[in-house]
């Protein structure tokens, strides 16, 4: 072999040793650690996929508050039937109880709201409540005996400290009341003698107030049971009772979401406000002083 040739075979086989030497040291590197069972760590970024989908919890508004007249007709005297608005304020977690007179004077003063309901029906007292408060009525609800019955029962039963011996004798003996002073946990029957016993000393502006207290009460015992865990079964028993309402189930589902934020911040939401006013010859006329103070309910 001439020397030219063993130079040639010698750079030959250095070379292919050179490159062994470097592809067994690269393997080496990135193969030993699975040799030798070690867990390797990925170098590179693995694709981002995006499942994530958040909700923000709902935060109610002013635009979710709802004021709702409340009517009992449980018979043919003034007060036999109860007149009640509901304003809710979800956005502060409360509902205020606002009981009205039946002898309250409309802003035409020559009725009242009892008149009216007798003339033209649930509707007519929204509309004239409007004018006196100066804020709109939203919807409206009037239940009967059966009715009331079916409600008062999915709240639960109030325990109220009847103030004095309430003794009345009705012309329709049915609804003859006996019913001892003090302590008593009322059943719908009982509950309905104290919100229309007509003989209050103080007259209707002391069962108002009785009223107030009552559905107080009612409300309160609703949102720490059925109001919270059982809505939606208030609403149907409700709607396929004899009560005549404007709510309908679409309308539920819109109010629903502020109820369960209510219940569920405040278990106590229920707060009375109660009217104010003097006496003529119609009836009871809303006073400056509270309606005055209506901003702080309705704003």
């Amino acid at each position: 072999m001439s020397k030219k040739s063993a130079k040639i075979a010698a750079t030959y086989f250095i070379t292919i040793i050179a490159s062994l030497v470097v592809v067994g040291g690269v393997s080496y590197i990135f193969l030993g650690r699975y040799l030798r069972g070690e867990n390797v760590q990925q170098t590179t970024a693995p694709m981002q996929t995006s499942v994530t989908v958040s909700r923000d919890e709902y935060v109610p508004t002013i635009d979710d508050a709802q004021t709702v007249l409340a009517v009992y007709d449980a018979g043919d005297k003034p007060s036999s039937v109860t007149f009640v608005l509901f304003r809710s304020m979800p956005e502060s977690a409360k509902l205020y109880v606002i009981p009205l007179r039946s002898d309250i004077v409309t802003r035409e003063g020559t009725s009242t709201i009892y008149d009216l309901y007798r003339s033209g029906g649930t509707q007519y007292v929204c509309r004239a409540v409007e004018g006196l408060i100066g804020y709109p009525v939203n919807k409206y609800v009037k239940v009967t005996d059966s009715s009331f019955g079916t409600f008062y029962n999915l709240c639960g039963s109030v325990t109220y400290n009847i103030p004095f011996n309430m003794i009345y004798e009705s012309e329709n003996s049915a609804d003859n009341t006996v019913i001892k002073a003090g302590q008593q946990i009322l059943d719908p029957r009982t509950m309905r003698k104290v919100l229309i016993y007509p003989n209050y000393t103080g007259g209707e502006e002391y069962r108002s107030g009785v009223v107030g207290e009552l559905m107080c009460m009612m409300m309160n015992n609703g949102a720490k049971g059925t109001f919270a865990t059982s809505l939606e079964t208030v609403f149907d028993d409700l709607a396929n009772s004899d009560a005549e309402t404007d709510i309908s189930r679409y309308d539920f589902m819109d109010m629903q979401p502020a109820i369960e934020y209510t219940v569920k911040n405040n278990s106590s939401p229920a707060q009375l406000v109660l009217p104010s006013g003097v006496s003529n010859d119609v009836g009871c006329v809303l006073d400056d002083a509270f309606l005055d103070a209506l901003p702080a309910y309705f704003e």
